[in-house]
């Protein structure tokens, strides 16, 4: 009759990398957007403050990317941070390599 949720009182924290990881990730993902767009804005000739924005996220997200893979080595700790901060970063790499490839 009640739908009770379950109560676990456990000693887990989120990993602190993990949270770093999300983070580099989010500022990766921001300055990537601003770059893209500027560079669209300007049609393509931004010039090399926007370029050093570019090169900012791709270092940001290569951080993000080893925190992430470093937090995983941390027992008892939750997940969530880990996996969303890779994974975004991952992502991030893979746009940066793709756009280094098609030559945009």
């Amino acid at each position: 009759m009640w739908n009770k949720k379950k109560i676990r009182f456990t000693d887990k924290k989120h990993s602190r990398q993990g949270i770093i990881s999300s983070g580099l990730g989010g500022a990766a993902l921001l300055l990537f957007a601003a770059s893209v767009a500027a560079a669209y804005i300007r049609s393509g000739q931004a010039g090399r403050i926007i370029a050093v924005t570019g090169f900012l996220a791709m270092l940001c997200a290569c951080a993000g990317l080893y925190y992430g893979i470093m937090g995983y080595r941390e027992e008892g700790t939750y997940r969530l941070f880990l996996r969303l901060g890779c994974g975004l970063n991952f992502l991030l790499l893979a746009g940066f390599v793709s756009i280094y490839i098609l030559g945009w």
